[in-house]
């Protein structure tokens, strides 16, 4: 199942790497994010110790519970989310909604830096909705395939018009 995700995701414009232990996941978050200014990270992402990791790099980290989130998450250049769960077929991602995960952070900064659990990885849609539907609801599921696209305009493709232009998956396990 992994290595269907893998290259689904790939397929669609994604990096990815792993599965990798949490140490060496930290490590591979900090170095992508360390040459940015500002990295929103959500509450979710399950790499313990994540956001001192970034700040001892010199990184200004702005998460969910910072008073001017609002304000500053329009000029973070990557956005730091957990997933819900991963699906190998069709090849996506599923982030949940919730306090200390807004939306947003996968989807206003122009990189998206998912990290995703092996251990949360279905093999169909069909698993994953089943899987949801038995547990808690969340507000809204964001599914997350790959980069935003559109080819309307004179059917060029166009990545990062509705969304990030980068999509990078980081596995744990």
């Amino acid at each position: 199942m992994i290595d269907a995700l893998v290259a689904g995701l790939r397929a669609n414009s994604c990096s990815v790497w792993g599965p990798m232990s949490d140490e060496v996941a930290r490590g591979k978050v900090v170095e992508r994010v360390s040459a940015h200014l500002l990295v929103a990270c959500n509450d979710d992402v399950p790499i313990p110790g994540i956001v001192d990791a970034l700040r001892e790099r010199g990184v200004d980290v702005l998460t969910p519970g910072d008073p001017a989130w609002t304000e500053r998450l329009a000029d973070a250049e990557v956005g730091i989310t957990g997933s819900r769960l991963a699906v190998a077929e069709p090849s996506t991602i599923a982030l949940a909604a919730a306090p200390g995960a807004p939306r947003a952070t996968s989807l206003v900064p122009p990189v998206h830096i998912c990290v995703v659990s092996v251990d949360a990885l279905v093999p169909t849609l069909a698993d994953a909705m089943m899987g949801i539907a038995a547990g808690e609801m969340p507000s809204a599921l964001t599914w997350i395939g790959g980069p935003s696209r559109t080819g309307d305009l004179e059917m060029i493709t166009t990545l990062g018009v509705h969304g990030p232009r980068a999509v990078e998956i980081v596995l744990l396990g």
